[in-house]
This record gives structure tokens, sequence and C-alpha cells, in this order.
């Protein structure tokens, strides 16, 4: 069995950029409901699924959002940012606002395959770091598999300080 590295990326949101690109009109940007979570499972399987770097660990990151999703959602310990094409999901992130987390980004940033290199990745990650400013937070942190795309070319935008962690994530 292979093990993975995991890596944290960090955050000052007091000194993240007041606005990113915009977003294209056919997009539109809100929050989930309860309504939405068979729509936030499949998004953020099928992003999974379509990231070759989490094949060994995809069925516990799957099952990690899916326990999120159906639990920590409903009880309103994160909320989801969804970006929709019509009434399709095609990015999602959960935010968790409490201060004292390993991640404030639970599920990271997922955008379906085929919507991917169209800046909503980018887009999706300054709401979701504005939306945690907004509530207060001076730092925000995300632990993401070592060799995922999103660790190469998303996440250290926006200033990110990134660690390699000595052991797995909680």
């Amino acid at each position: 069995m292979k093990l993975s590295t995991w890596v944290q990326f960090s955050w000052n949101l007091k000194t993240l950029p007041a606005e990113t690109a915009k977003l294209a009109s056919r997009y539109t940007v809100e929050a989930a409901t309860l309504d939405d979570r068979n729509l936030l499972l499949a998004a953020v399987s099928r992003s999974v699924s379509m990231e070759p770097a989490w094949s060994d660990d995809m069925a516990a990151r799957v099952k990690l959002a899916e326990d999120i999703i159906q639990t920590a959602f409903p009880a309103g310990e994160v909320t989801f940012v969804a970006i929709k094409h019509g009434a399709r999901i095609i990015g999602t992130a959960a935010i968790r606002d409490a201060g004292d987390q390993v991640s404030n980004l639970p599920v990271g940033v997922c955008v379906l395959n085929e919507y991917r290199c169209r800046g909503l990745g980018t887009y999706l990650l300054h709401e979701s770091l504005r939306r945690l400013k907004e509530r207060g937070l001076e730092e925000a942190r995300l632990v993401t598999k070592k060799g995922l795309t999103a660790d190469k070319y998303l996440y250290p935008k926006f200033g990110s300080k990134r660690i390699v962690l000595d052991v797995a994530p909680v």
C-alpha cells in the first residue's frame, strides 16, 4: 500500500485581495441548500474521480464528503458555496468557519472536469476565502493530498503558505 503525503495550505485573510476575476454570466454562485445534497455529493464525487492523484484515497475522500454533506451540513457546521450552470452544480466548496479547524475547506475546491481551466476553481477558492473572512476569520486552512493539480496550481494562489504534514490529517 502506497502511503500518501498530505500538505496544508494556509491563507492570511487580512491580505486577501478584495476581488478576483469575474464569473461568466452563464454561471451563478449561491449558497447550496439542503435540497442540493445529492447534487453536491455528485459534484464532489465526480471531481475527485477525475483526478488521478486521488486514486489511492478516493473512497476515503468521497466518504468524508458524504459524511460532511449528510451530517455536518444539516447541522449547520458547514455551508457550501456552489457554482451552477443552469440547475447543475459544476463546482463547490464546503466552508467550516470554526477557527480551530485543521481545514476550513474540508472537501477542498471541487470543479467538474469538463469545466476546469476556465477560472472557476480560482473564483470558487477566492469566494470561499472571502466568505470566511466576512465571518471573522483571520486565517483559513486547507489540507489536501500532495501532487494534485490543485496542490500545484490552485491552492498556491492568494498568498498561501504550504507545509508538508508529517502525519495524515485527522
